[in-house]
């Protein structure tokens, strides 16, 4: 299960707190909040402070998104897997 919350930081920034397991389940569900904003000018901000595991097709959409997002906080078991 995920939780995920978003925030505007300021006019053009905003935050997308993710909380939970990043699974097949979850990826379109952080893919539909993510586009939103992909398709404005807006500055987005993936935190993952909250993410307690992440699967493969997690892995796989956190490099999708990458180029078009800032990540924080990115958990130190999924920096010793493959690079996101």
């Amino acid at each position: 299960m995920i939780h995920v919350k978003e925030h505007r930081l300021d006019t053009h920034t905003v935050a997308i707190d993710v909380a939970g397991v990043l699974d097949q389940a979850a990826v379109p569900v952080l893919k539909e909040v993510c586009d939103r904003y992909f398709e404005t000018d807006k500055l987005t901000l993936l935190n993952l402070e909250g993410v307690t595991h992440v699967t493969r097709e997690g892995r796989m959409f956190l490099q999708k998104v990458g180029s078009k997002v800032n990540i924080m906080n990115l958990p130190e078991f999924i920096r010793m897997g493959e690079d996101v």
